[in-house]
């Protein structure tokens, strides 16, 4: 099991910057106990500890903002459209008279191709409505009233309620 110390910290808000942990599509805590050589009950220790905590918080801080910097940017691109290069390699071999073990590179191709992806207009309406709010805002938004009675003059009677009752209820069938 690890020790805990300043470089073991360290390694560990690395390990957590790069992959996440539990929040957000991160790492499952039981892949980073394994890659750090941590106990479950070690990590919940440690975890009182003010220096590690906060250095776990950081790290998970720094996941966030990246994940969704990437986001952001990915589906910008999805917006936008455009070209993009593809290749594909293939490579063919043969077999090695000298040493069977190793074979021979007989053949390498490699085919690049460009695809054409279509705008995506529902992404670039997302990100219009979410980034510039004030500019653009979704259609679908529905602003109610409710008109509540001020004074006793305008609070219905115990007559007039039992008369909305029955129509409700004429109405139903």
């Amino acid at each position: 099991m690890a020790k805990y110390s300043q470089a073991k910290i360290k390694e560990c808000e690395e390990w957590i910057m790069e992959h996440g942990l539990m929040d957000y599509g991160g790492a499952k805590l039981k892949d980073f106990l394994a890659a750090m050589g941590i106990h479950h009950k070690c990590y919940y220790l440690w975890l009182q500890k003010d220096e590690f905590r906060a250095a776990v918080e950081r790290a998970k801080q720094y996941f966030k903002e990246h994940l969704c910097r990437d986001l952001v940017q990915s589906l910008a691109d999805a917006a936008k459209g455009g070209e993009r290069e593809t290749s594909e390699e293939h490579i063919e071999y043969r077999q090695n008279p000298a040493d069977h073990t190793r074979p021979i590179i007989h053949r390498k191709s490699v085919k690049k191709s460009k695809i054409f992806i279509k705008p995506d207009v529902a992404a670039a309406i997302f990100l219009l409505c979410n980034l510039d709010p004030e500019h653009y805002q979704n259609s679908q938004r529905n602003d109610i009233t409710i008109k509540k009675p001020t004074t006793a003059e305008d609070a219905m009677t115990d007559e007039e309620i039992a008369a909305e009752i029955e129509r409700l209820e004429k109405l139903q069938k």
